[in-house]
């Protein structure tokens, strides 16, 4: 890329700019230019290593971005839209760049260096007629508030098969819980990849189900999500929501108890790994997961 040559030299941003407006419209990146790995995910922010991508809308304006990093500040009011997720520096060096992937400034956003680091990017006006859609995204070290770089936690972009999402972070004790009973409950627990940290904190199914990745033929690498939203957690019966990912399906998740919950995953590694048939498999999936939702009536179905 154009700018690598030199990136050594170029200062670290310390704080918040002024609102920047880019010259051209489209997509937005957060990212090491040299990164060839791009992400696959869906929907407003996709990461893979050393790579976010943020969907700029469907808005033919340029947009109007300002840039902050630092201790994180919190979420800023008034803004449409706030979403946040972690991002792995493996080179220690990030930069904001256009849809091309060229960098826009020459500023290293990774200001503590190699490590993980919260990307919250706050937007408005993303798919408005003759608006400019503006940006706020902050570029924080570590995960959380006042976290020093650490070791990543599983990420739902990075996994494969089965998957527990949590959430809710307001119940701590209530979660090492449900790990405890799910652990204790069924020998297939093992084959479940736990999803515990706060860039997914109040995601919706929706927005998980754009974070997994897709193969060339569009097969998700993960068809069986459980996830432990706030409802799960204040509830002793751990009411978890079982969403189904499989291509072309657009079923409702559903509350299940913690019996069907364990037993999901074993027919969805299976249906994952028997190739031409999947499809078999997975139908024996979703007629599980949809008795069990039937089971705990009156909890139901719920809406994306």
């Amino acid at each position: 890329m154009g700018f690598s040559m030199q990136r050594s030299n170029w200062p670290l941003l310390d704080g918040r700019t002024r609102p920047l407006k880019m010259k051209e419209w489209g997509d937005l990146a957060i990212m090491d230019p040299d990164a060839d790995k791009q992400p696959r995910g869906h929907g407003f922010l996709a990461a893979e290593k050393d790579w976010l991508h943020i969907d700029a809308g469907n808005a033919l304006e340029n947009p109007i971005v300002t840039l902050y990093t630092g201790d994180d500040p919190g979420t800023e009011s008034g803004w449409a839209e706030v979403e946040e997720i972690t991002v792995i520096s493996t080179t220690g060096f990030l930069a904001l760049c256009d849809s091309g992937y060229e960098p826009l400034r020459k500023e290293n956003l990774a200001t503590a260096g190699a490590g993980p680091y919260l990307i919250r990017v706050h937007a408005s006006d993303r798919s408005s007629d003759g608006k400019k859609p503006r940006f706020l995204i902050q570029v924080i070290p570590g995960e959380r508030t006042g976290a020093e770089p650490e070791p990543a936690s599983s990420t739902i972009e990075e996994s494969a098969g089965p998957l527990l999402v949590r959430t809710s972070f307001e119940q701590p004790d209530e979660w090492a819980r449900l790990l405890h009973v799910l652990e204790g409950g069924s020998e297939h627990y093992k084959s479940i990849t736990v999803i515990d940290t706060r860039a997914y904190a109040g995601f919706t199914p929706g927005q998980i189900r754009a974070r997994i990745r897709r193969d060339d033929e569009e097969w998700p690498s993960s068809t069986f999500v459980l996830i432990a939203d706030e409802r799960t957690l204040a509830s002793a019966e751990f009411p978890l929501l079982a969403l189904n990912n499989l291509p072309d399906e657009d079923d409702d998740p559903v509350r299940i108890n913690l019996a069907a919950a364990v037993a999901g995953p074993e027919l969805c590694s299976a249906g994952q790994r028997t190739g031409s048939g999947r499809g078999r498999r997975c139908c024996r999936l979703r007629e599980e997961v949809c008795n069990a939702g039937k089971a705990l009536d009156p909890l139901a179905t719920v809406s994306v």
